[in-house]
């Protein structure tokens, strides 16, 4: 029977949490910087550029049409972009399913000019880049108005 001493076991607690933030993690700055340039494309009304610039899988299932049309309406009806709160962030690695890697998500509660909203992204960490691969926006304003 193996017997680890507290020491030990802080070693193991220390290099799990290092092997966890090589994944996700280790991208949350960056991905807080994409959703920095998000909301600013958003505000310039640049909707094509961010669908450009998004993941691979993302373009499968969003046609660009649909995408400019949703974030169209997101900012004729909110507005600009007046503050951003981050109320969670998830990391996640995943194998053998039909979207595999390393993975990051947000969520904000969103201030905008003429509303409110929870904002939610998911990123695709590929290297020390990110990759928009969802963005779900709640507001009561957005459905009302």
């Amino acid at each position: 029977m193996l017997r680890f001493t507290p020491s030990v076991v802080r070693v193991l607690l220390a290099a799990t949490v290092v092997a966890a933030a090589c994944g996700g993690f280790a991208a949350k700055g960056t991905a807080e910087t994409a959703i920095a340039r998000f909301h600013e494309q958003l505000d310039a009304e640049k909707y094509d550029e961010i669908w450009m610039e998004a993941d691979d899988a993302f373009k499968k299932v969003t046609a660009q049409a649909d995408f400019s049309a949703l974030l169209g309406a997101v900012h004729r009806k909110l507005g600009r972009v007046v503050s951003t709160t981050q109320t969670g962030v998830f990391s996640q690695d995943r194998a053998g399913t039909d979207i595999s890697g390393s993975f990051i998500s947000f969520t904000y509660e969103t201030t905008f000019a003429d509303g409110s909203g929870t904002e939610k992204f998911n990123w695709r960490v590929d290297g020390k880049q990110v990759r928009l691969v969802g963005y779900n926006i709640n507001s009561n304003a957005l459905i009302l108005k």
